[in-house]
């Protein structure tokens, strides 16, 4: 059998393919090209980005591949949830179980979306779980003190609402009208490179001036907007209420081009009768919400639900270190 020796193999007018002269390449290896010409044998997993352990690989839709920890369905309309925490401390209020100096000072749920710095603090270390978020033996959680109450739960959307529209709690030890409160966030991502406006719908129960009810959104401030690069951020209070009602509001919120927002929902356990309370604490309209563009951030969703934050203390509260965190577990971007 006769065959051919060449250094280059070329079609006419095109391009010359030096071949490779080292190796016949391994089993089951490919032939690729250095841009320039130069053909050489590798193997697929040298044709892969490198990842770390335990990612896995991942496509942008658009045949470019890169390793990722994401291991969460990618958010789309299908998938809208909220995380939420709540505590029956307020409804003794006045027996001490959540004395007036609250977890760290007076507390008040009708301002504590972000129109009261201190309030604002402890409703985010209550909501994560922990009104005492440093170590200790004696100091109560101040959430989720009751058989039955949420602590960081995900809840998700059947159709077009996520919560609670009426939800009846039992106090057996109280009679008097203190009631309890609940902390619902919902995590909106901005998908796009322009900054998006849309409209916050949700249900609401409130009681009076400590037993009230607020909603605000938390914006997160860093040298960009990866996750990773977030050291700070603010909080932006557009809804509250003091009066002895259930009912529904709404609020604008400005989600920042290629950012996630948490949106804060602060509710009371209203009072009906002895040893009886109801509440609303739900998100409605997610459609007319979630517009083109937004997402319910997934990677957030479940960072809430799990992440800690070792900075925290009853006086201080970092909800930018959430995005530090989310980055760590699931992946930047």
């Amino acid at each position: 059998m006769s065959k051919l020796v060449v250094d280059q193999i070329q079609k006419s007018g095109g391009a010359a393919l030096t071949l490779p002269t080292a190796s016949a390449g391994a089993a089951n290896s490919l032939m690729v090209s250095d841009a320039s010409g130069n053909l050489t044998f590798s193997t697929l997993g040298n044709l892969l980005p490198a990842g770390a352990s335990g990612n896995q690989l991942t496509t942008d839709g658009s045949g470019n591949l890169s390793w990722s920890k994401n291991i969460l369905p990618a958010e789309n309309a299908l998938i809208i949830g909220t995380v939420a925490t709540s505590s029956a401390r307020q409804n003794v209020y006045s027996t001490g179980e959540w004395s007036s100096s609250g977890p760290w000072t007076t507390y008040q749920n009708n301002s504590s979306a972000g129109t009261d710095t201190n309030g604002t603090i402890q409703a985010w270390n209550m909501f994560t779980g922990d009104g005492y978020a440093t170590s200790g033996t004696s100091q109560p959680y101040y959430a989720h003190d009751y058989a039955g109450e949420y602590n960081r739960d995900i809840h998700y959307a059947a159709a077009n609402r996520v919560g609670d529209i009426e939800k009846t709690w039992f106090y057996y030890d109280n009679a008097t009208s203190y009631g309890g409160v609940t902390w619902r966030v919902l995590p909106i991502r901005n998908t796009t490179s322009t900054a998006i406006t849309t409209t916050v719908y949700f249900n609401y129960s409130s009681y009076d001036t400590y037993n009230g009810a607020s909603c605000g959104v938390f914006t997160p401030s860093g040298t960009s907007s990866l996750y990773s690069a977030q050291t700070g951020g603010t909080w932006s209070q557009g809804y509250t209420n003091t009066s002895n009602t259930q009912s529904t509001a709404s609020m604008s919120v400005t989600v920042p081009a290629n950012t996630t927002v948490l949106v804060m929902l602060n509710t009371s356990h209203n009072y009906q009768t002895t040893y009886y309370f109801d509440e609303s604490n739900s998100f409605y309209n997610l459609s007319s919400t979630f517009t083109t563009g937004l997402v319910c951030d997934l990677r957030m969703l479940n960072t809430l639900a799990m992440a800690r934050s070792l900075s925290n203390t009853q006086t201080t509260a970092y909800p930018h270190t959430m995005y530090t965190s989310c980055a760590t577990i699931f992946g930047d971007r």
